[in-house]
């Protein structure tokens, strides 16, 4: 976990997994002894409880809206991840497939285990749209790709600012539209039927179908419960709706001044350590100005265009929460009495704004780590960031941090014969070419064909000049010699060099082609169901308590 160089798998079939698959269970063993020791504060331990108790409920509330109700308990050991509700690329999917695995060896081993994935719906989604390849009608040795739009749009109109997850909802019309353009897809090359219709129809039996955060995950947690996977799904907007949660912000707000101090110096070290010089990597440094502090919370209301900063007013008997850039470009403010519960009272209060008050990334996985799970996978992204996230745990909240799981995995699209084999042999064919290429620049006279007499006696002249090379000071007339007998040779070999450099072109197509048929990033609704749910459950079976 020290190491800052983590990749993913370039080959298919493989996947990452940090730590080893035979120490994920110890982990989440081990991380679980750490609550109960003596390091842990009072009042971590009582808010830990109670956020538990909560989850547990609204999990099981949640469950029951669109599915059966999980054996979710406080007392059992919990396993999480998370991930905005993408239609994401297997690699993302498997951690959830991991976490089922996990959880299935500790309940076998008399460990009580439940996986927990968080749909984190307050997040910008990373794309609108989808990468679908495909083979040319017209020219059917091309391979295209193209970004094709998911069914979804925004509730509400506002320019071009990027809005939350949760304000988008499912464009029913367009669906069919989509799901052909994926199933017209798969035909051109000669894929099997992609999950893509199953996966939509599905959100016609949803209780709210329109929700695009809601029905893409739920379609999504409905396949996975087909499959045998056991997971729990959570929105991200339900857990912040916990009076757990808001107990953690009032905590985050009494003691600012040291959250803003540690997190800025962790986030300063971690860039010097990392040789980071991008002010906005990996996250943004908190400001201050006057009075006002910024913390690591999203606020804004459900009118605002997008996400804003959250802004403290420090010098103040009531608490003054600011939503904006800066605190002289603040959109609107709310007062909070500063006893127990107001944060939630006043929130609550202004219920016809629909104010959210959200984490930003790292504390969003500080939370979840901290005062939920007893386990976390994470991504390779998420995982390299929790390194800063440590230091924050160590620094702020005064403990050791718990261990945590860095995991992905590479497939790829399950290709014919045909394209695999093309995929195989275009960068074996671009190197071999490329190869002729610095022939063709340093002795091209090895172009020369034996079988041509003209080029045969160009290649003869040439070797008589190189065993006949004079002394220093008398190759003038040599030297003038070789060039002439070089620009004939060039003038020879011209038409072999121009089929040379057609190849040359159709082979960097070819491999630039294989390369997008090789790529990992693929949305799951590209593959057959089986086939990546198969892969992804082999991969998965490594883990053993």
């Amino acid at each position: 976990m020290t190491s800052p160089v983590v990749r993913a798998p370039r080959s298919d079939n493989l996947d990452l997994c940090i730590p080893d698959h035979g120490q994920i269970c110890s982990q989440v063993i081990e991380n679980h002894r750490l609550w109960s020791s003596d390091s842990i504060p009072a009042w971590f331990k009582r808010l830990r409880e109670s956020a538990r108790i909560e989850i547990a409920s609204a999990a099981k509330g949640y469950a029951r809206s669109y599915t059966h109700e999980p054996p979710l308990e406080p007392s059992m050991l919990w396993l999480m991840g998370g991930h905005q509700p993408e239609a994401f690329h297997p690699g993302v999917w498997y951690k959830n497939f991991l976490i089922d695995q996990a959880t299935k060896s500790l309940c076998a081993a008399e460990q009580p285990t439940t996986g927990i994935h968080v749909i984190i719906d307050h997040d910008l989604p990373k794309s609108l749209s989808i990468k679908v390849p495909y083979r040319s009608i017209s020219d059917s040795e091309h391979i295209g790709n193209e970004a094709c739009p998911l069914p979804i749009q925004r509730r509400q109109s506002s320019g071009q600012v990027p809005e939350p997850w949760h304000n988008y909802e499912i464009d029913h019309d367009r669906i069919e539209p989509f799901v052909r353009k994926i199933e017209s897809s798969a035909s051109s090359l000669g894929l099997p039927e992609p999950m893509a219709r199953h996966f939509f129809e599905s959100l016609t039996h949803l209780p709210s179908p329109s929700n695009a955060a809601v029905a893409l995950s739920q379609a999504r947690h409905l396949t996975e419960t087909k499959h045998g996977l056991r997971n729990v799904d959570l929105p991200m907007s339900s857990i912040c709706q916990t009076q757990a949660w808001f107990k953690f912000v009032e905590h985050c707000i009494v003691h600012a001044q040291s959250l803003w101090q540690v997190y800025n110096s962790a986030l300063d070290q971690y860039r010097k350590r990392e040789k980071i010089t991008n002010p906005g990597q990996p996250v943004a440094t908190l400001g201050t100005q006057g009075p006002w502090l910024e913390l690591p919370f999203w606020l804004y209301r459900s009118i605002d265009p997008g996400r804003n900063r959250m802004w403290l007013k420090i010098d103040s008997s009531i608490w003054e929460l600011g939503c904006g850039l800066s605190p002289d470009q603040l959109a609107w403010t709310l007062q909070v009495d500063p006893q127990s519960g107001g944060l939630e009272k006043a929130i609550n209060s202004a219920a016809d704004q629909e104010i959210y008050l959200r984490p930003r990334a790292l504390m969003t996985t500080l939370f979840m780590r901290c005062f939920l799970a007893d386990g976390f996978v994470h991504g390779i992204g998420g995982g390299i960031y929790d390194r800063l996230t440590d230091e924050i745990i160590r620094g702020f909240l005064g403990i050791e941090p718990p261990g945590y799981t860095i995991a992905t995995a590479t497939l790829h699209l399950p290709l014919p014969e045909n394209l695999r084999r093309m995929t195989l042999s275009a960068e074996t064919e671009l190197e071999k070419l490329k190869e002729h290429s610095r022939k063709i620049r340093s002795a091209p006279e090895r172009i020369l064909s034996p079988s041509n007499p003209d080029d045969l006696a160009l290649a003869n002249a040439h070797a008589k000049l190189l065993s006949a090379i004079p002394m220093r000071g008398a190759k003038k007339m040599w030297h003038r010699q070789m060039v002439d007998i070089k620009d004939q040779i060039r003038k020879a070999i011209e038409p072999a060099v121009v089929e040379h450099q057609r190849k040359l072109i159709a082979a960097q197509r070819q491999s630039q082609e294989a390369h997008l048929l090789g790529s990992r990033e693929y949305s799951m609704l590209l593959f057959p169901e089986s086939n990546c749910i198969d892969r992804l459950k082999s991969l998965a079976s490594q883990v053993r308590a």
